[in-house]
């Protein structure tokens, strides 16, 4: 994925004077998990990310409506009460009528049916898919079915609301998101069955890979995949593995520190702010601006709100003097994370943490006794991930499958890859040309 040039100059509008510094962080964008009220429901989540897919919504028809529309439809063809009741039994009775298509959960995206944690969590999803757009399902419905959803599609209106407002922070990961999306779409009874876990993983995995790239903004280019270890969940995490041990839960849970204090930050450096049509964008864009236009008024713009905002926060941090906008960029990051190092703020960073770890990241965190808690995947992410790495193809080479894997933000060391390699044997998902891993074909299960 491609990121635009941005026709808006870089202008942040930071205050320059320690009296006008906002005393408390907010946090609108990238994130959508605060420090409390972070409960929220996958299926009017589901609901609302299919909402802003299809660009339709359902907003003042009711469930109930929609069944007497059907019960009307039907008896104008068919002219039998008797054979409503069937009807009503098989599809509404019980609301059996939501696996029939992808299409009919927007009913979960009515206003009605979410809170607002439900629809920060939904936008997150709406940004990484940035401008994905899917008109229509090509579920394989009986003749029945397909008068169900005719009735659904004349009542949908257009709606806008989920479009996305951020510039991707990991356009590698938007990538992978929609076109394994994609491949779910054109497979709408398996996205059904699958979609619950499939954002779940795609939380954690942009969560996880956000907290890693998140200081790797100064050279102005996007973030690459960065590696991240986990196990199979049946796996022994001994610690001899190094990777494992270093660069698996551990690492993670040290970077995710790091979240809270520089997007809190970051919503103060976005340009044009305050106004709701400007995108945000990330740090990294920040520093290509700055960049590649040679902002020469904003180091001391920037230098004066670093100044002020130390002295608002009553910091001590020593500030590097430079006449480059980046160091002060640089400077104004090294006091966001100063400012989360003792008293309060460092009790409510520390709560984040634990939020986002609960909330996001619950599937995929074991506690192995002395070897602490690891990262790992079940064998039905597991699967679910292999499909979507093989995707429209046959199969694909293992060593090709791991790559992929790492796209999505999983590595694996060399004792996984052989586990994984047993697992797809075990299933018959495997096809072995010889004993080394570059003959390993790997099919889908679907």
């Amino acid at each position: 994925m491609t990121t635009d040039k941005f026709a808006t100059p870089f202008n942040p509008n930071l205050p320059q004077q320690a009296d006008l510094v906002p005393n408390k962080n907010s946090l609108n964008s990238y994130l959508p998990i605060r420090t409390k009220t972070n409960e929220f429901e996958w299926e009017a989540v589901i609901g609302l990310v299919l909402r802003g897919l299809l660009r339709k919504k359902i907003d003042k028809y009711s469930y109930e409506q929609f069944e007497q529309d059907c019960k009307d439809a039907f008896q104008e063809k068919l002219g039998e009460e008797e054979f409503w009741d069937v009807l009503k039994e098989m599809y509404f009775d019980n609301k059996d009528i939501f696996s029939v298509s992808p299409e009919l959960l927007l009913f979960r995206a009515q206003k009605d049916q979410y809170k607002q944690s439900d629809l920060r969590i939904a936008t997150m999803f709406s940004n990484l898919l940035y401008g994905l757009r899917i008109d229509e399902f090509d579920a394989k419905l009986n003749f029945i079915e397909q008068e169900m959803l005719v009735t659904l599609r004349d009542q949908m209106k257009s709606d806008n609301s989920m479009v996305a407002k951020e510039q991707p922070y990991l356009p590698y990961l938007s990538d992978a998101f929609s076109k394994d999306f994609k491949f779910l779409a054109s497979r709408p009874k398996y996205l059904l069955n699958e979609i619950n876990q499939f954002l779940s993983f795609y939380a954690f995995t942009y969560t996880a890979q956000l907290s890693l790239a998140i200081t790797d903004w100064r050279s102005g280019e996007a973030p690459s995949p960065k590696p991240l270890y986990f196990i199979m969940d049946h796996e022994r995490a001994s610690n001899e593995r190094i990777h494992i041990k270093n660069h698996g839960y551990k690492l993670f849970n040290e970077s995710a520190r790091r979240l809270f204090p520089m997007l809190t930050m970051l919503e103060l450096l976005q340009p044009e702010a305050g106004q709701k049509e400007a995108h945000k964008i990330p740090l990294w864009q920040i520093a290509q601006l700055i960049e590649s236009s040679n902002y020469e008024h904003l180091t001391p713009q920037l230098e004066n709100f670093a100044k002020a905002f130390r002295s608002q926060r009553n910091l001590d941090t020593t500030l590097q003097e430079s006449d480059s906008a980046l160091d002060w960029i640089a400077n104004i990051m090294k006091l966001a994370m100063a400012q989360f190092s003792f008293g309060e703020r460092f009790n409510i960073n520390k709560r984040y943490v634990v939020e986002i770890e609960k909330a996001l990241a619950t599937h995929f965190i074991q506690s192995r006794g002395r070897s602490g808690r690891v990262l790992v995947l079940n064998q039905d992410f597991i699967i679910l991930l292999t499909n979507l790495v093989v995707g429209e193809k046959d199969k694909l080479r293992f060593h090709e499958l791991i790559t992929e894997f790492k796209l999505r933000g999983v590595s694996v060391d060399k004792q996984t890859e052989q586990e994984l390699i047993k697992f797809y044997e075990r299933i018959g998902n495997v096809e072995r040309m010889s004993d080394s891993g570059d003959a390993v074909y790997v099919r889908k299960t679907i």
